[in-house]
């Protein structure tokens, strides 16, 4: 392969690691026609034929579909990217269609209160049906930020003023997805565990799919707390998410890539929370796909940003017949309270000597530089995990990672995250 970046960082880490870095910069949204255009416009005078285009960014996905329609190349549609960047659109669309998982059980996978909010008025207009508590996200955004839950009428509408006063554009917030606005979802709260399906299809056939349980989140900020894989889940369960995250795919045009379907799983079956493109990030010292692709490539040996870039070159990929006895577990660890791994000399000895031994297994996604940035939300910036063949064992030896290298704490409290693992 050969591979070729547009990035509008002239500095990007990337830039000398590519056969191409073509430097432009496409950070208004509003303009993607233009910006597509100028990119082939780009790759033309250099006399560079692209086979297929991809997006590491969440928010850039219309993008790339527009470069693959207008260059002819498999992938999703503009008007598929646009609804799965927007998660009211994802489920109205869905809740146009009935879903049978596994071809039996006609279930409503997806929210049927599912409200857009585009100012603090739509929050006075809420249906009648409309039942709290609810969960209240960026319509466009990816990462958690500034999700939370809601448990009445007045709360909502406090909380979206605060959110969106606070969380205006990509300056406020870099690279979550606000360069597409600040609007607002709100759904109803679904009791149960939550599951992340990344799904492989070419040509709207499935060709691979992971499923990575998601810690109990914690309150009152829903971000990623724990993961484990593979899922603790019974087959029966598995299945229907897998079944599910295909058709709702499917449901929303989703039909060539690599996508990560978000779920509750209720005791009336899997209920879509978001779909998302698989994201992939780019840091110093280690690439990581907010763990998933490090994961599913430790535990698998299948690397799916290969697969996706072989997707998008209208390569189906062979995917060996792979199942493994390991069991990976792991928590994410934010600035405001777990900086000192990256900052402090004693911690970062101390989780360097864990790493070298093999103890542990960590991946970072943001750099101290960047942590300014996290200062009223707190983003990710890593990943502590473990492994081991009994999900016993293997909790045990997270705890006492965490307890060494203070991860747990008063107010992060693992035992409580990882008490479905």
């Amino acid at each position: 392969y050969q591979v070729i970046i547009a990035e509008s960082n002239p500095n990007h880490i990337a830039r000398d690691l590519v056969h191409c870095f073509v430097e432009y910069d496409f950070s208004d949204h509003t303009i993607d026609h233009v910006h597509a255009s100028e990119i082939i416009s780009l790759l033309r005078r250099r006399e560079i034929k692209a086979d297929g285009c991809i997006s590491f960014c969440n928010e850039c996905t219309p993008l790339a579909a527009l470069i693959c329609e207008q260059l002819e190349l498999r992938g999703v549609s503009y008007k598929s990217a646009i609804v799965a960047s927007s998660k009211s659109q994802t489920q109205n669309v869905l809740s146009k269609s009935k879903i049978k998982i596994d071809d039996v059980q006609t279930i409503d996978v997806y929210s049927t209160q599912a409200v857009h909010l585009r100012s603090d008025l739509d929050c006075d207009t809420l249906p009648e049906s409309f039942k709290f508590p609810a969960i209240l996200k960026l319509d466009n955004c990816s990462g958690g930020i500034g999700a939370c839950m809601v448990k009445s009428k007045e709360e909502l509408k406090k909380q979206f003023q605060q959110i969106t006063s606070s969380l205006c554009t990509d300056s406020d917030f870099p690279r979550i997805g606000l360069s597409r606005g600040n609007s607002m979802t709100t759904f109803e709260f679904y009791n149960g565990t939550e599951h992340n399906v990344d799904v492989m299809l070419y040509d709207k056939t499935l060709v691979w799919a992971f499923i990575t349980d998601s810690g109990i989140v914690r309150q009152p900020i829903y971000i990623g707390t724990a993961k484990r894989m593979p899922s603790f889940l019974p087959d029966d369960s598995r299945n229907q998410l897998i079944d599910a995250a295909f058709k709702c795919c499917l449901g929303i045009g989703l039909t060539d890539g690599t996508f990560s379907v978000e779920f509750i799983m209720t005791a009336n079956g899997p209920k879509l929370l978001e779909i998302n493109p698989r994201i992939f990030f780019y840091f110093i010292p280690r690439m990581c796909g907010y763990i998933f692709r490090d994961w599913i490539l430790k535990l698998y040996g299948i690397d799916i940003m290969l697969y996706t870039m072989m997707i998008s070159c209208g390569i189906k990929p062979e995917i060996p017949n792979s199942s493994t006895d390991t069991i990976q577990m792991g928590v994410m660890v934010i600035p405001s309270l777990h900086g000192k791994l990256l900052t402090d000399d004693h911690y970062k000895s101390k989780l360097n000597e864990m790493i070298d031994s093999g103890d542990v297994f960590f991946l970072q996604s943001l750099q101290v530089d960047d942590f300014w940035h996290v200062s009223t939300y707190d983003k990710l910036f890593g990943n502590v995990a473990v492994s081991g063949s009994n999900p016993i064992e293997v909790k045990r030896k997270l705890m006492n990672v965490c307890r060494a290298l203070d991860i747990d704490q008063h107010d992060y409290q693992v035992d409580t995250f990882i008490r479905n693992f």
